[in-house]
Formats: C-alpha cells, sequence, structure tokens
C-alpha cells in the first residue's frame, strides 16, 4: 500500500485553500446572531433557629416534614408568614406561627416544659400498699398510691417495701392522659418461686405434683418427663421414660410406689427402678391416662380416654354407657375413693359415676342432680365424708364446684365462673385448694374463698395444675410457669 507524503510544493498547494476555507467559516459566523442567558436570580435568604425544652422535637413547616429536630435551625426560606409545627413521641403536637423576612435571621424558642397541657399523668400503685416509689432510680420520698403530674415519656418505675421483693416496670406517659404502673411485690415471708430464671428446675411447664413421705416432691411437666425435687438439700433428680415426655398425673400408693400417668401409657417407680406399661406389655383400651386413685386394698385404678382399668389385671372397670344402641367406653378424667371406700369417677360428656361397696354403678347427670356440668375434670374426697368436683368451663352454665355431702350433690361458687378446674386438694385442715387456669383458690368454706393470683402474690400464679402439701405444712404449687411455695397454710 502506498503512503501519502505531503512535500513542500504539496504544502505551497494546500495552504491558500486552508486560508480561504478559515475566511469563508470566520465569515459566516459573524453574521448569526448571539443569544445570552440572563443571570439567575439569587435563592431565598431567609433563616429561623429553632430549639425547644426539652429538645428533640420533629420540625414542621406549613405540615410538611424538614427532616430535624431542636435545635436547629431552617434556610432559604422565601419572605412570609410560615405555620410551625413540634412533633414528638407522647406529646401534643405544639404549633405557632413564623413570620420570615429575607436578609433577617430569625430565632423561635418554645418552652413546652411550661405549658401544662402537655402534662400527663403517672399513677403509681401496688399490692401491698405503702412501698416506697422510686423513678427512673431516684427516690421520689412518696409512698404508693400517689399520682404524679410528669411530662411525657418512658419512666421507670420501682417499688420497695419491707420483706418483700423489689420489683420494677417500664411505662410510657403521654400528654393529657393517666397511666398506671402496678406491681403486686412478693411477700418473701409467705412465697418462694422457683423456675429456670432462678433454680435447677427442669421446666417450667408444670402438670402435677406428688409428695412421698420424706417431702421429697415429684413433679410431672409437659415436655420434660417428671422429675424430683428435695428441698433441703437443693437436689432436683430427673427420671426418663421412653413412652412420652407428657406427664398427666401422679399418685403415691400406701407402699410408697409411685404411678405415673402419661400421653403414651404408664410408669410405676419403685423407688429403685422404672417399669414402664405400654402397647407391648399391657392391655389397656387407651394409653392416654388421665388419673390415678388407690382403694383401701392398695389397688390402683387407671382412668384412661376409653374407661377405667385395674392396674396388672388390666380388666375393664368402666361404667356402662349405651349410646345409639351400642356400648361406649367414655373417657374418664377424674378419679377419687371416698372414707367409704366408694369409687366415683368423672365420666366425660356423661356426669359421674359412682361404685359402691356392692360393685355396682350409679351414673349421674347434670340433668338429674346438681352438677356445674357433665365434664368433670377434678375429683377429691375429705376425711368428712365429702366428694367434691370441679369441671370444665362452660358457656351455657358458668362455671363452680359441685360436692356431695352424704346424700345429696350440691352446687357452689367459690371460683370464678370462668376458669377451668385443674385438680383439687384437700388439707389436713380440710380446706379446699382448687388449682384453675386463673389462679389458685383456697377456702374452708365455700362463701369465705382467697384467689391467691399474680395480683395478691406477686408471682405468676395463673394457670395452676396440682397441689400438695408437706409434713411442715407448706403448701407446694405446680403451674405452667414453674414451681411455687406457699408457708402461710402452716
Amino acid at each position: 500500500m502506498e503512503s501519502s507524503i505531503i512535500t513542500q510544493d504539496n504544502f505551497r498547494l494546500i495552504s491558500p485553500l486552508f486560508v480561504l476555507i478559515y475566511f469563508m467559516v470566520s465569515a459566516s459566523s459573524c453574521n448569526q446572531e448571539v443569544s445570552v442567558t440572563p443571570p439567575d436570580a439569587p435563592p431565598p435568604n431567609g433563616y429561623v433557629f429553632i430549639n425547644s425544652n426539652p429538645t428533640g422535637f420533629n420540625i414542621y413547616l406549613d405540615n410538611k416534614e424538614r427532616r430535624r429536630a431542636t435545635p436547629d435551625s431552617i434556610t432559604w426560606l422565601s419572605t412570609g408568614t410560615y405555620l410551625l409545627t413540634l412533633k414528638k413521641y407522647l406529646y401534643n403536637d405544639t404549633s405557632v406561627t413564623l413570620n420570615i423576612v429575607e436578609g433577617e435571621k430569625a430565632s423561635v424558642f418554645i418552652d413546652i416544659a411550661h405549658n401544662q397541657s402537655m402534662y400527663g399523668n403517672l399513677y403509681c400503685t401496688s399490692y401491698p400498699s405503702k412501698a416506697d416509689i422510686f423513678i427512673n432510680d431516684s427516690s421520689t420520698g412518696r409512698v404508693t398510691p400517689y399520682t404524679f403530674n410528669i411530662l411525657p415519656g418512658q419512666y421507670n418505675v420501682k417499688y420497695h417495701f419491707k420483706n418483700h421483693r423489689d420489683a420494677g416496670i417500664s411505662t410510657s406517659v403521654s400528654s393529657n392522659s393517666t397511666s398506671t404502673a402496678y406491681l403486686a411485690l412478693v411477700d418473701t415471708t409467705l412465697w418462694k418461686d422457683f423456675n429456670l430464671s432462678n433454680s435447677k428446675i427442669f421446666s417450667n411447664s408444670l402438670t402435677c405434683i406428688a409428695i412421698d413421705p420424706g417431702d421429697i416432691m415429684y413433679i410431672g411437666t409437659s415436655d420434660a418427663g417428671f422429675f424430683s425435687f428435695e428441698e433441703k438439700k437443693d437436689l432436683w433428680i430427673p427420671y426418663h421414660n421412653t413412652l412420652s415426655t407428657t406427664i398427666n398425673c401422679l399418685t403415691f400408693d400406701k407402699r410408697n410406689i409411685l404411678y405415673v400417668g402419661t400421653k403414651a401409657g404408664m410408669v410405676v417407680f419403685t423407688g429403685t427402678g422404672l417399669i414402664e406399661y405400654g402397647p407391648g406389655n399391657s392391655t389397656l383400651p387407651s394409653y392416654n391416662i388421665n388419673a390415678f386413685t388407690i382403694d383401701n386394698e392398695g389397688q390402683c385404678y387407671i382412668a384412661s380416654d376409653k374407661g377405667i382399668n385395674l392396674f396388672g389385671k388390666w380388666t375393664n372397670f368402666t361404667p356402662s354407657i349405651v349410646e345409639n344402641g351400642k356400648k361406649v367406653n367414655p373417657k374418664v378424667s377424674a378419679l377419687s375413693i371416698d372414707i367409704n371406700g366408694n369409687l366415683w369417677a368423672g365420666v366425660n360428656g356423661y356426669g359421674i359415676a359412682e361404685n359402691s361397696s356392692s360393685n355396682s354403678w350409679t351414673l349421674s347427670s347434670s340433668f338429674n342432680i346438681n352438677l356445674i356440668n357433665n365434664y368433670i375434670t377434678a375429683l377429691a374426697s375429705s376425711t368428712s365424708g365429702e366428694v367434691w368436683a370441679g369441671f370444665d368451663r362452660s358457656s351455657a352454665t358458668g362455671n363452680g364446684l359441685s360436692y356431695f355431702n352424704g346424700s345429696s350433690w350440691n352446687k357452689v361458687y367459690p371460683i370464678s365462673t370462668t376458669c377451668k378446674t385443674s385438680s383439687i386438694f384437700i388439707d389436713r385442715n380440710n380446706n379446699k385448694w382448687v388449682a384453675t387456669d386463673q389462679g389458685l383458690v383456697m377456702f374452708s368454706s365455700p362463701s369465705n374463698a382467697t384467689t391467691f393470683n399474680y395480683n395478691n402474690t406477686g408471682l405468676d400464679i395463673n394457670d395452676v395444675k396440682g397441689v400438695t402439701q408437706d409434713s411442715y405444712g407448706n403448701i407446694w404449687i405446680a403451674t405452667s410457669a414453674g414451681l411455687y411455695k406457699y408457708k402461710g397454710a402452716r
């Protein structure tokens, strides 16, 4: 390929051509009009500095958030009138009018703390009353109950009372409203609690409790099998079975043999080892065990979802019930032996059955005797000859208790009409302790009942499952939130 080479002679020929083109372009350019953009107007320079007491209020101008909080300034404002609004969580809004003049620096200070309409009330109250009040770790010099008129905000409230456990709560106060800070303080002379946060307990979700003559407690759980607890030694021992981790019931016989009912069979603990009874080595019609009771001869009766069986013999001992022309094995949810040796059974949906010394069953329901309803969840017999029955809740009839006085059944209402009874325990003084899902109810007579729950104990004694008593008279309470000891029944 040939290269193009500009020689001196060629350059002499091209140069005049370049000059001609340059003058033609220059001439053409001179004939066109030139457009010049006028300079931009200067931006508005209005300025305002905004501050408040307290600080931290979000700034709005004409209802538009400026993404600033007091103290701060707003610039580039035009001359005019603006609506300034300060907003803060829990406070009422505050609005004022601003007159802005360009070229001038304005400032505004809003003393919200001196505006009484901004304040709210903090009502401090406790059980027991007369507790010392601390707010944000500082003593107020006041005792409960007391109402503070106070600026909105988040406050940490703590109460102190002699022989009671200090307790605190965080609460918020807003303008023109009253917030209540209520706490029940635990009386440490009466109560002791055991849970996962303060003890070696294996679960908080307790389902039942029994105690042996040596004051060793055996406690069932919904998720960790069962375990024993000896308070003197602070000794906690877990027991593991292969049937189920959910324990429904626990009962000791006179030989100190422990019967453990699970959702998948039963376990017998002799003190040295566990013997399991499931589908492989027993003939129970149902392996969801709901209750046990021991008769005067030491025989153990087993209540399950399909009737009653006698331990060891595995014989059916269920009341005869015919429904739609067919015999059924009903769910039996509760059992008890009275002082005369009669066996009582809560037959789910059908009422209560009594097996007398003649070894025959009598089935009664709420239609012909004074039962709250036909869904019995708990039975207990007293040394005075009474038989007490607790019930599942019923929207139709409310709730309460029924008791047999030796000749007839009677209804009483010492418990809430909306609660469910889990178990009934009768102590050595013939006091009744009723475990419900709304607290623990204790009474010697139905007209004089006390309900223990958070409101008067400071403890989570709400969903109560089981109750027993040790040799010192202490009451032990198994709940879905842990184990409690009450020393006030001695």
